[in-house]
C-alpha cells in the first residue's frame, strides 16, 4: 500500500489496528490463541481445519470485545482471510506472538502463492499433498495448487469482463435451442455441455483456436450464472421429470436476492433452450430482499427472450414477490398453485433466519412440493440436510447432501480453513417431495 493510500485509510482502519495490537499483547488472549496449536506439522487437513476455524472464531470474539462492537464486513474479511500455515494453521499473527519477532511470518507456495507455510519442515510435510492430491471441493481431479492457479487466472479474467466496483457480472449462454431434452449426467461435465460453444465463438472472433485467450476461464466464469438454471434442470430430472415436457413449467425460487437470482435472471432462459416442449416458463422469485426493487413487484412480467424463442412464441414470465415464501403461500390460500419445483439457492437456512426457514420447510413438506436446497459448501449442506430431515422431509440421496455436479466452478478459498473451497450452488443440501 502506498503512503497516500495508507494515510487515507487510517481513519477507518485505526480502530481495528489498535484492537488487533491489544489482542497480540494480551497474555490471556495469547494463551487462548496458542492453546490448540502443535509445534509438529500435520497433513490431516480435516483436523487442522477444525482447529483453524475454532481459532478464527476465538480471534473474532477477542477483536469484537476489544473494539466494543462487532466488526463490520471489511474488518471481518481482513481477519478471516489471514493466510495460515498449511501444516499447522499458524498465521503471521500467531508467529509474531510466539517468536516476539515483528518481522517473522509465513512463506508462500512457489507455484501458486495462495498456500502458505511457517517453516521448511512444515512445507516438506504437506507440499506433495498440496501439489498432487485431488481436492475434495474442486473439479476435474485437480490439486489444491492447480485450483489455486486457476483462481488466479479467473481473477485476472474477471477483472476485465466484470471489473470490481462496476456492478457487472459475466453472463453467457449459447444461442441455440436443443431439439430434445438430454438428461444431465450425475457427474458434472461443464466442458462437454458448453465448452464447444465457447470454442466456436473464439474461432469466429479470432479466426483460429490458437489465437486469443484460453476458453477455460470463461467457461468457469459462465458456470457461476449457469449453475442456477442447470441446477433447476438437474433437480427436475430427479424429482419431477414429467413436468419437463409440459407446455407450462412453473418454478418458485425461495429466498431470492437482487445480486444473484435477479442479476442472472436472463440465464433462466437456458431452461427453455434445454426443454423444447415447454412453451412458457413461469418463475416466481420470492424473498424479502426484493423489496429493494423500485417497481414490478407482484405483477407478472413477460421478459425478453432470444430471437429463436420469440419466433416460436415461447415465453419467460417473471413475478417478483417481496415476502417470505410461507407468507406468500398462506396469503393466497386457495389461489396458491403448487409449483413444479421450489428451489432455494445458497439459502443459509442453518445460519440465518432459522425460525423463518423452518416455517417455509414445514409448508413444503406438508404440501409435498418437489423442493431442492443448495449451499456454498459441505458444512452448510450437511447442516441443512439435518434440519430438513428433522422437519420430516424424505431426502433423495442423489440430491444431497453431496457436491453439486452443476454448481459453479468459480471457486473461492475457504477463509477460516487451510484447505477447501466454496462456490455458488457448490453443494446440493437436499431434494424431496418427488413426483413421477
Amino acid at each position: 500500500m502506498s503512503q497516500p493510500c495508507q494515510k487515507n485509510d487510517w481513519s477507518s482502519h485505526k480502530a481495528l489496528c489498535r484492537a488487533l495490537h491489544d489482542v497480540e499483547n494480551n497474555p490471556v488472549a495469547k494463551s487462548g490463541l496458542l492453546f490448540y496449536l502443535s509445534p509438529n506439522p500435520s497433513s490431516d487437513s480435516d483436523n487442522l481445519n477444525v482447529i483453524c476455524s475454532s481459532n478464527t472464531t476465538n480471534l473474532t470474539n477477542l477483536v469484537n470485545l476489544s473494539l466494543g462492537r462487532p466488526m463490520n464486513l471489511i474488518e471481518q474479511n481482513l481477519v478471516l482471510h489471514e493466510p495460515k500455515c498449511l501444516a499447522c494453521s499458524r498465521s503471521d499473527r500467531i508467529i509474531r506472538i510466539e517468536t516476539g519477532d515483528p518481522s517473522a511470518g509465513l512463506k508462500s507456495c512457489p507455484a501458486c502463492h495462495l498456500a502458505f507455510y511457517c517453516s521448511d519442515t512444515h512445507w516438506d510435510a504437506v507440499s506433495h499433498k498440496h501439489a498432487s492430491d485431488p481436492s475434495q471441493d474442486g473439479y476435474d481431479g485437480l490439486s489444491q495448487c492447480a485450483l489455486n492457479l486457476n483462481i488466479i487466472r479467473d481473477t485476472k479474467v474477471n477483472s476485465v469482463i466484470a471489473p470490481p466496483g462496476s456492478g457487472e457480472v459475466f453472463k453467457w449462454a449459447p444461442e441455440r435451442v436443443k431439439p430434445k431434452w438430454e438428461a444431465l449426467p450425475d457427474e458434472g461435465a461443464w466442458d462437454a455441455e458448453y465448452g464447444g460453444f465457447l470454442r466456436e465463438e473464439k474461432i469466429s472472433m479470432f479466426g483460429s483456436s490458437e489465437l486469443g485467450p484460453p476458453v477455460e476461464p470463461f467457461l468457469r466464469a459462465s458456470s457461476d450464472g449457469l449453475s442456477f438454471p442447470l441446477t433447476i434442470l438437474y433437480a427436475l430430472q430427479n424429482l419431477n421429470k414429467g413436468s419437463m415436457s409440459r407446455d407450462t413449467l412453473t418454478i418458485h425460487i425461495l429466498g431470492a436476492t437482487y445480486d444473484k437470482e435477479l442479476i442472472y435472471g436472463q440465464l433462466f432462459e437456458e431452461i427453455l433452450h434445454c426443454l423444447p416442449k415447454v412453451k412458457t416458463l413461469e418463475l416466481v422469485l420470492c424473498g424479502p430482499e426484493l423489496g429493494l426493487l423500485e417497481s414490478g413487484l407482484n405483477s407478472e412480467v413477460d421478459m425478453d427472450t432470444c430471437p429463436i424463442c420469440r419466433s416460436e412464441g415461447r415465453k419467460r414470465v417473471h413475478q417478483h414477490i417481496a415476502e417470505k415464501y410461507h407468507d406468500y403461500a398462506s396469503e393466497r390460500r386457495y389461489k396458491f398453485t403448487k409449483p413444479d419445483l421450489a428451489i432455494a439457492f445458497n439459502s443459509g437456512l442453518s445460519q440465518v433466519e432459522v425460525e423463518s426457514w423452518e416455517r417455509t420447510i414445514r409448508f413444503l413438506v406438508d404440501e409435498k412440493i418437489p423442493s431442492v436446497f443448495t449451499s456454498f459448501n459441505r458444512e452448510e449442506a450437511e447442516a441443512e440436510a439435518t434440519i430438513l430431515r428433522e422437519a420430516g422431509a424424505d431426502l433423495l440421496p442423489l440430491l444431497g447432501p453431496r457436491k453439486n455436479p452443476w454448481g459453479s466452478q468459480l471457486l473461492r478459498p475457504e477463509p477460516t480453513k487451510v484447505t477447501g473451497y466454496y462456490a455458488v450452488n457448490g453443494w446440493l443440501c437436499a431434494g424431496f417431495g418427488g413426483r413421477p
